[in-house]
């Protein structure tokens, strides 16, 4: 004889272990949605790049322009190249080649990002900085110029004096950095994450 609790008891069926929920749960993103998401930055960063024609701009200043100006821009670019290879090492070399991925949103309490992600950021805002002033103030013989300009063009409120002869001026320069940025992390952004990994505080 059957009690009425057991008749009417459903039939279990076999659920997940946690070795499959936590893979599903640190299981890369679907393709389509990173795509569109880095994409957008990759065609806005694209199209303020063509619109201030900095390929152009950045070829005059490195060709005609020397002194500070030139050098502000060799270090603008260098910086940027530096912002590249850090975001490489964070999204590229520890999850593929050492095969886990850190704690970003605590990476105060990581021995590594500690020092990486504060580098990171001087390298984004050094870059970014070293670009508008050089394609802003390129034509400007000597910093001190430059920062008299800058002085009584802010005094003024007019932006036009803080501009060189030869510069692309101070919006655009603005405009042609933060593309310039939006493109490269952009295209970084589309590096694939890998399928099995270990995600782990670092």
């Amino acid at each position: 004889m059957t009690t009425p609790g057991l008749a009417k008891r459903r039939p279990s069926f076999p659920s997940q272990s946690s070795g499959n929920v936590v893979a599903s749960i640190d299981s890369p993103p679907e393709r389509t949605p990173v795509l569109i998401k880095h994409g957008k930055y990759i065609l806005v960063g694209a199209g303020g790049c063509w619109w201030v024609d900095l390929p152009t701009v950045l070829s005059r200043v490195l060709h005609k322009e020397d002194g500070w100006i030139k050098k502000m821009m060799l270090a603008g670019l260098g910086l940027h190249v530096v912002t590249i290879f850090i975001f490489l090492y964070l999204v590229l070399f520890i999850p593929w080649l050492r095969g886990y991925i850190p704690n970003y949103t605590k990476w105060q309490e990581s021995a590594r990002l500690r020092i990486i992600v504060p580098l990171l950021t001087m390298t984004i805002l050094g870059s970014w900085t070293c670009l508008v002033i050089s394609l802003s103030q390129a034509g400007k013989k000597t910093m001190f110029e430059s920062v008299m300009d800058a002085v009584k063009g802010l005094g003024n409120a007019n932006l036009g004096q803080m501009e060189g002869r030869d510069g692309m001026g101070v919006f655009s320069s603005m405009v042609g950095a933060t593309s310039l940025f939006m493109f490269t992390l952009g295209l970084l952004g589309m590096i694939p994450a890998p399928s099995h990994v270990l995600r782990k505080q670092d």
